[in-house]
């Protein structure tokens, strides 16, 4: 999938109605499925992404997942993110937020995920 791609694809999400439980999860194709390729993919798509909305927030998920783990309530789809991903970087644009990560998965083929949501992190 090419960067063209990716961005078309944050356009679209962006672009639907929610469901009920307010967001949009999609994972983006990365030709090589090392780390490195994966982490410069997301690089680069940020940078795209921050010519339209301004630099990224980068939020670390850990605290959150360990909140998570002592049995918090943590609202979808924040409660997915912070048990695959370790940080994000976001955007908030049109009342939206525009999450980006990849997932650090010993053993597994790296990916790049994109979140659109209404939900604010907790």
């Amino acid at each position: 999938m090419t960067l063209a791609q990716h961005l078309a694809t944050v356009d679209l999400l962006r672009a639907r109605a929610f469901p009920a439980d307010g967001y949009h999860l999609a994972e983006l194709a990365v030709e090589d499925p090392r780390a490195e390729q994966a982490e410069a993919e997301r690089e680069a798509l940020a940078l795209l992404l921050a010519d339209r909305w301004g630099p990224p927030d980068h939020l670390g998920l850990y605290g959150l997942l360990h909140r998570y783990g002592a049995g918090e309530a943590i609202p979808r789809p924040w409660d997915l993110l912070c048990t695959a991903l370790p940080e994000v970087q976001l955007w908030r644009a049109d009342g939206r937020w525009i999450v980006l990560g990849t997932p650090e998965e010993a053993g597994a083929p790296a990916r790049l995920l994109v979140c659109v949501t209404e939900v604010d992190p907790p």
